[in-house]
């Protein structure tokens, strides 16, 4: 249906998304783009984000480079008591449900179990456990901080949704036979959407720390021309992964957009890393069989939504 062009939908096989002659003629893609920006910009209007004790100059920062890291995210006593309650969780689950390995290329299907699912990109898995707030009262207060909500506000204009946080942990695969994905330069989606990792241990080189293209959530007319082009070919050649919507960027590419390199976000425990992921970004290189641990959260609201709240 048409409708489906006032969706999140972003997959190019949907026929109305991935209409040739509507992207050709009146460049589709790129006034769904322009459209969603539009009514984003309203909502941060409409109830703007405040600094309610986060770092001076942390929003700002935001906004100019769509990306931030905040260290020393909570009291070293509120952190280590729930650090401690991750880690034995973490360890409980892999009791219960030790990891497995993938041999296929791309990404895979969810794969759930009791309180979580794994899932691979190529040779990585990313496990995600689910918080139950009545076994981890420290967890679920965690998604209520006021700072996560001004947070959310300043990327997409709307606050977030306690539930949308799950205890995540990546484990790096080998990169020879089974490469993943989320290691190429892309951004998810045609609109702002939000992510942040919560890391309860250090991020060192080794670990493939989060790359972020600075600057690159903005809406330039480079950008937007690169856009309308992309989703052109992905439309005439159906390759994956541009098609399903994600759009990836080869790092040599940037330059034509004016962008800069990527920068590498290795951090000690206890940082909160948070991103507008219609910037171009990636899963650093890592050694196989690395680890990084995070509380993991999102938000990615409907695009076309006028109002706030």
């Amino acid at each position: 249906m048409m409708l489906s062009l006032f969706t999140r939908t972003k997959s190019f096989r949907d026929p109305w998304v991935g209409h040739r002659q509507l992207n050709t003629r009146l460049h589709l893609h790129r006034r769904r783009i322009q459209l969603a920006e539009r009514l984003c910009q309203w909502r941060q209007w409409l109830r703007p984000a405040a600094s309610k004790g986060l770092p001076k100059g942390v929003l700002d920062q935001l906004a100019r480079d769509g990306c931030c890291a905040i260290e020393q995210f909570l009291p070293n006593g509120d952190f280590d008591c729930l650090s401690e309650d991750v880690e034995r969780l973490v360890t409980c689950k892999t009791r219960e449900q030790p990891w497995s390995t993938n041999q296929n290329e791309g990404f895979q299907p969810k794969q759930p179990f009791r309180g979580g699912f794994d899932r691979f990109d190529g040779g990585t898995l990313n496990r995600f456990l689910h918080i139950d707030p009545s076994t981890m009262p420290r967890l679920a207060e965690l998604s209520r901080d006021p700072r996560l909500q001004e947070l959310s506000r300043q990327v997409v204009g709307v606050r977030m949704d306690p539930r949308k946080l799950d205890v995540y942990l990546t484990v790096h695969g080998e990169e020879n036979c089974t490469p993943d994905l989320q290691k190429v330069l892309h951004r998810d989606t045609y609109f702002r959407a939000l992510k942040f990792w919560y890391f309860l241990r250090p991020v060192e080189e080794q670990d493939g720390p989060f790359e972020y293209v600075l600057g690159s959530h903005r809406l330039s007319r480079l950008r937007l021309r690169w856009e309308q082009q992309t989703a052109t070919a992905a439309i005439t050649h159906q390759q994956e992964p541009d098609v399903s919507g994600s759009f990836r960027i080869q790092e040599q590419h940037l330059a034509a957009l004016d962008l800069p390199r990527p920068v590498r976000f290795t951090c000690p425990a206890n940082t909160l890393i948070l991103a507008d992921v219609f910037g171009f970004h990636r899963r650093g290189d890592a050694q196989p069989g690395r680890e990084r641990l995070a509380i993991y959260g999102w938000n990615r609201p409907y695009p076309f939504l006028p109002l706030t709240w």
